[in-house]
């Protein structure tokens, strides 16, 4: 079945041009329905097989040449948690499943309400009272049907987190309480994943990647223990720009894992103020 996959495969793509005039060979979403319903084949499988031979789905055109099509191949089949669905959560995987990343795991039991609608990107006046984690599902579908997206209304505990995670070779922490956040490093620790934590207030964000053998939050929050429960969002409220500003730099993050590259915010935190643009990086080891 391969074999008949990869040859109308090669029958229906064609040589492209990007706008710098180099050439690729290009695979339509129609083309590849069309495989779909003659073989019976998933998308996500096509996608994966037209990489292999390389041919680049259409929708992947604008990511080269920043990203080699072997670099396409192995966002696609990466597998990525998100835990949290809101202002960070909702803009990481709207921006993952426009990259590429090929599997998805969507965590949230909150429902979208309407204190949400001034910067949730997945919330709107239709869906308040919808689960998050649907309607996530739902946008991914609508970006990019050959991603596999695995969809969790429930929120991640000590006892449910290592179930809900999988596969997952990422978690990225998009919570918004600290001890939950603790509760999330602490499964990142026992799968042997690293995490990558951000969280907004105002118009400051912060932003750092914990692997399993580091210290980790503990030198941002001190003991889980004695941590408050809610950061200074609380007080200074959560701005529309800035969730989109963090939530971008968490997939940057997640592309750089995934494709083997060094984490400069290992061991180490990024703090972002955008009232004055201002960007600090501190190394704790």
């Amino acid at each position: 079945m391969q074999e008949k996959i990869i040859r109308l495969l090669k029958k229906h793509s064609e040589e492209r041009y990007r706008p710098d005039d180099s050439p690729y060979t290009a695979i339509d979403l129609k083309h590849e329905r069309a495989i779909s319903r003659t073989t019976g084949t998933s998308l996500y499988e096509i996608e994966e097989l037209a990489l292999a031979a390389g041919i680049t789905p259409t929708r992947y055109s604008r990511n080269q040449l920043t990203l080699s099509i072997t670099d396409q191949q192995q966002l696609h089949l990466a597998h990525i948690a998100v835990i949290g669905l809101g202002g960070l959560g909702g803009g990481v995987t709207e921006l993952l499943a426009r990259i590429g990343i090929g599997n998805l795991i969507l965590i949230d039991g909150d429902s979208f309400d309407e204190s949400n609608l001034n910067r949730q990107l997945l919330s709107s006046v239709a869906n308040i009272g919808v689960a998050k984690a649907t309607v996530a599902g739902s946008r991914v579908q609508d970006i990019n049907p050959a991603i596999r997206a695995q969809t969790h209304i429930q929120f991640l505990t000590a006892a449910s987190g290592h179930k809900l995670l999988g596969e997952a070779i990422i978690a990225i922490d998009c919570l918004d309480t600290i001890p939950d956040r603790f509760i999330l490093e602490q499964i990142c620790k026992k799968k042997n994943i690293p995490m990558i934590s951000g969280a907004i207030a105002g118009k400051m964000g912060q932003l750092t990647v914990v692997f399993p053998q580091d210290k980790g939050l503990v030198n941002l929050y001190g003991s889980a223990e004695n941590a408050p429960d809610k950061g200074v969002e609380s007080s200074l409220g959560t701005l529309a720009f800035t969730a989109a500003h963090m939530a971008a730099l968490q997939c940057a993050e997640a592309v750089n894992l995934i494709l083997k590259k060094e984490s400069l915010l290992r061991n180490g935190f990024l703090f972002n103020d955008l009232s004055d643009y201002s960007s600090e990086h501190i190394k704790t080891s």
